[in-house]
């Protein structure tokens, strides 16, 4: 499946979903255009503390699976189960992203 991947190339993927999950999460979390009226409690969409609270968690959760794909990649350069791991962290990593942008989406109401 992965027989000709090289590691930097693996390494390089799972850093810029990392990344962009990262920078998606902060987008979703940090209010830009909508002014929330002052009003308690706050109408839907201007929960900002759940969405901050979610990108938190996303963002370590996204962080450690990066991590687990950067030491996979480190300890064992070569070999069959290095292709499985580093396949599977990096689809755990994808899928984290996609459900972390969606829950942070939800968290706001």
């Amino acid at each position: 499946m992965l027989a000709g991947v090289r590691p930097w190339l693996a390494v390089a993927v799972a850093s810029a979903l990392a990344v962009l999950a990262w920078a998606g999460f902060w987008y979703l979390a940090v209010p830009r255009f909508d002014v929330c009226p002052a009003v308690h409690p706050a109408p839907a969409g201007c929960r900002v503390d759940a969405r901050i609270s979610a990108a938190w968690l996303w963002t370590t959760i996204v962080a450690v699976l990066y991590v687990a794909v950067v030491v996979a990649v480190r300890v064992r350069p070569g070999g069959g189960q290095y292709h499985r791991s580093v396949a599977l962290g990096t689809v755990a990593l994808g899928v984290a992203a996609l459900y972390g942008l969606w829950s942070v989406w939800q968290a706001g109401g």
